[in-house]
C-alpha cells in the first residue's frame, strides 16, 4: 500500500427535539478505535479521524454528506445506536453515489446478527458485531496488506456469519482517548469513562448480554489518570458506563478510590446500579465521591414480568437501597417499563402507586418496552407473542396482556400522578434571520416570486434542526406551492427537525384541512422521533411541527378548534413561544 489511506470516524447525534444544536454527543467508540489502532502500529498505513462533535451535532443530512467528502476518505466507520441508524444508513448510500469506491464500516449496538434491515443495506461493506476496537485493526490489517480473511466479529457480504469475538481481557488497552488527546473533555465538560464491560445480570430486555460473557476491569492507577485528567480539564460531570455499577465484588474499595480522586468535590458522578445492596455504609461513601444522583431499575413489581425479563426484584432490599441512598443526600431516578410480557395496565399501576406510596424516588422515568436487536425479548417475541415496530425505536405495540390503547393511557396516566411530561419538546421560538454556516432558518414569501423553492437555502448549507417561516395572503390559495416546498426539503434532509412557521397575512388564512394535508406530506416518511414521540400521549409531537402565527385578537375559538391536533398557534407579536392548543397525538407519525 502507498500513501496512507484516510479513515474517518463518525457518531451521528441523538436528533434534535428542538432548534438548538445537539450537545453531549461524545464520540468515546471511535476514540477507543482510533487509540487502539494506534497502540497496534497502523499509524504508518492509515490516517484515523474522528469527524468532529460539534457538526455531526449541526449539519442537516445534505451539509454532512458534502463535509464528510471534504476529508476525501478511504473508509467511513459509524457508530450505530437505535437513535442514528436509519439516518446513518442513509448517508452512507448517499455517500456511495458520489464516492462508489468509499468502504463503509458499522459497529455499535445496532450491528447485530438479528438486525438484517441494517446488514441487508447495499451501502454496508464490513461490519462489526459485538466487541469493536479488535475487530477495527484486524480489518485495517487486512486491508493493509490487500488480504482481508475470516476475522471473528466481522460481517462482510463474503463471510455474513463470523465467528463470535472474543473480548478483551481488561479495559486498559482501550484506556483511554481523553489521555492521548484523542478526544477532549474540556468540550463538553464531561468524561465519560468505562471502568467494566460485562454484566454479571441477563435482563431480557437489555443489549448487554448478547456480546459480554465475563467481567472485564479498567485497573485502578488506569482509573485514577482518568479522573485526574477530569480535574484538569475542569470537567463538571463524570458519568461511569458500567452497566450496573455495583456489580463489583470491590464496591466499597472501588468507591473509596472514587472519592480520593475528587477530594474537592470538583465534579459529580453519574451512574446506573441496582438499589439492591444498597446499604447505609455504601450510600455514604457514594455521597463522599459526589454522586449527586444515580438511577436504578425497578422496572415491574409483578412477579409474572419479572419472570419473563429475568430480573428478580427484591422488594425489601430496593427499599432499603433507595431510602439509604436518599438518606445521604443523593437523588434518585427510578425507571419503570411499560409494556413487559406479563405486565397488565393492573400491575403497572401498582408498581407506580408503589413507588409513590414508599416515597421511594426523587424522580420517576417511565419508558415504552424497546423491542432491541440482539436481545433475550428480540429472540423469543413470537413466542411471547410481543409485537413491535420493524424499525427504531422498536417500541412494542402489544402483548398478550397490552393493548396499544392501553399503553397510551398508561403513559397518560404515569405523567398526570407524577406532573411531568416526558421528553416535552421545548418551545417553539421564532428564529428570524440567521447568520452563519450552517443556515437554520429561512423566511419564505409564498405569494411573491420567484418560486418559493429557488428561496430555499441550499441543502448543503443547512443546519438538521431547521425552521421555515412562511408568509402568504392565505395559505389554502399556495398549498400546492406549500407542498411542493415541504417535500423538497425533507426528500434532501429526510432526518431533520422540522419546524413550519404559517403566518397569514389576513387571519386565519389557513384552514384545517391545509394543516391535515401539510401534515400528512410531512410524515408521509417517518423519522426515528416522529416514532419515538408516537407513543407519548399529548400534544403533537415528532420531527416535524407545524405552527400558525397570529395576533392574539385574530384567533376565532371555532377556528382554533378545528386546527387542534394539527398545529400549536404562536400570538404575534406579545408572546413568542408556541402554546400548543391541542392535547391529542398526531396520528400520522403512529407505527
Amino acid at each position: 500500500m502507498g500513501a496512507r489511506r484516510l479513515i474517518l470516524l463518525v457518531q451521528l447525534p441523538i436528533p434534535p427535539a428542538g432548534m438548538e444544536p445537539v450537545r453531549g454527543n461524545v464520540p468515546l467508540a471511535a476514540g477507543y478505535l482510533k487509540l487502539m489502532a494506534r497502540r497496534r502500529g497502523l499509524r504508518e498505513q492509515f490516517e484515523i479521524e474522528i469527524f468532529p462533535p460539534r457538526l455531526a451535532g449541526t449539519l442537516g443530512d445534505s451539509a454532512l454528506v458534502e463535509a464528510i467528502l471534504e476529508y476525501r476518505p478511504w473508509l467511513v466507520g459509524f457508530t450505530c445506536y437505535l437513535w442514528n441508524v436509519e439516518r446513518t444508513l442513509c448517508l452512507a448510500r448517499r455517500l456511495k453515489e458520489r464516492d462508489p469506491s468509499l468502504q463503509v464500516l458499522l459497529g455499535g449496538p445496532e450491528i447485530s446478527a438479528d438486525n438484517a434491515w441494517v446488514l441487508g443495506d447495499a451501502a454496508v461493506d464490513y461490519a462489526a458485531i459485538g466487541e469493536g476496537e479488535q475487530t477495527f485493526v484486524e480489518l485495517l490489517q487486512g486491508l493493509a496488506s490487500d488480504g482481508v480473511g475470516a476475522i471473528a466479529g466481522l460481517w462482510s457480504r463474503s463471510r455474513p456469519q463470523p465467528a463470535p469475538r472474543p473480548t478483551l481481557a481488561n479495559l486498559d488497552e482501550v484506556s483511554s482517548p481523553y489521555l492521548e488527546q484523542i478526544i477532549d473533555a474540556a468540550d463538553e465538560q464531561l468524561l465519560l469513562l468505562e471502568t467494566v464491560r460485562g454484566c454479571v445480570f441477563k435482563c431480557k430486555f437489555c443489549y448487554y448480554p448478547k456480546s459480554y460473557t465475563r467481567l472485564a476491569y479498567l485497573s485502578p492507577p488506569q482509573i485514577l489518570a482518568n479522573l485526574q485528567h477530569a480535574a484538569q480539564q475542569q470537567v463538571r460531570e463524570v458519568v461511569l458506563l458500567d452497566p450496573t455499577l455495583n456489580q463489583r465484588p470491590d464496591f466499597p474499595a472501588f468507591l473509596e478510590l472514587l472519592a480520593q480522586a475528587n477530594p474537592q468535590h470538583a465534579f459529580t458522578y453519574f451512574a446506573e446500579l441496582r438499589a439492591e445492596g444498597i446499604t447505609p455504609h455504601t450510600a455514604a461513601l457514594l455521597r463522599r465521591a459526589n454522586f449527586t444522583e444515580v438511577e436504578v431499575g425497578l422496572q415491574s413489581v409483578a412477579p409474572e414480568a419479572q419472570h419473563h425479563m429475568a430480573r428478580k426484584n427484591h422488594l425489601r432490599a430496593f427499599e432499603r437501597g433507595v431510602r439509604a441512598m436518599m438518606d445521604a443526600g443523593i437523588q434518585v431516578k427510578v425507571d419503570l417499563i411499560i409494556g413487559l410480557p406479563g405486565d397488565t395496565p393492573d400491575t403497572i399501576r401498582q408498581g407506580l402507586e408503589y413507588l409513590q406510596q414508599e416515597g421511594l424516588y426523587t424522580s420517576v422515568q417511565v419508558f415504552h418496552l424497546a423491542v432491541l436487536p440482539g436481545t433475550a425479548f428480540r429472540h423469543e417475541a413470537s413466542m411471547l407473542g410481543l409485537r413491535y415496530q420493524p424499525l427504531p425505536p422498536y417500541y412494542v405495540l402489544q402483548t398478550p396482556t397490552l393493548s396499544l390503547a392501553e399503553m397510551y393511557d398508561l403513559m397518560d396516566e404515569a405523567q398526570a400522578a407524577l406532573g411531568i411530561e416526558y421528553d416535552a419538546p421545548p418551545p417553539a421560538q421564532l428564529l428570524g434571520p440567521t447568520r452563519g454556516w450552517p443556515v437554520r432558518s429561512a423566511t419564505i414569501d409564498m405569494d411573491a416570486p420567484p418560486d418559493p423553492l429557488a428561496q430555499l437555502p441550499p441543502a448543503a448549507s443547512r443546519a438538521q434542526a431547521f425552521q421555515l417561516h412562511l408568509r402568504a395572503e392565505n395559505f389554502d390559495h399556495v398549498r400546492h406551492r406549500v407542498l411542493a416546498l415541504i417535500r423538497r426539503f425533507l426528500d434532501e434532509d429526510p432526518h431533520a427537525t422540522l419546524e413550519v412557521i404559517f403566518e397569514p397575512r389576513r387571519p386565519p388564512g389557513i384552514s384545517a384541512e391545509t394543516l391535515d394535508t401539510v401534515s400528512a406530506a410531512a410524515f408521509a416518511a417517518p423519522s426515528y422521533l416522529d416514532r419515538f414521540y408516537s407513543l407519548l400521549p399529548g400534544r403533537t409531537r415528532g420531527a416535524k411541527r407545524l405552527c400558525v402565527l397570529l395576533p392574539p385578537s385574530a384567533v376565532d375559538p371555532k377556528w382554533a378548534e378545528s386546527v387542534a391536533g394539527l398545529a400549536a398557534i404562536q400570538p404575534l407579536p406579545a408572546q413568542p413561544e408556541c402554546e400548543p392548543l391541542a392535547h391529542a397525538a398526531m396520528q400520522q407519525s403512529a407505527p
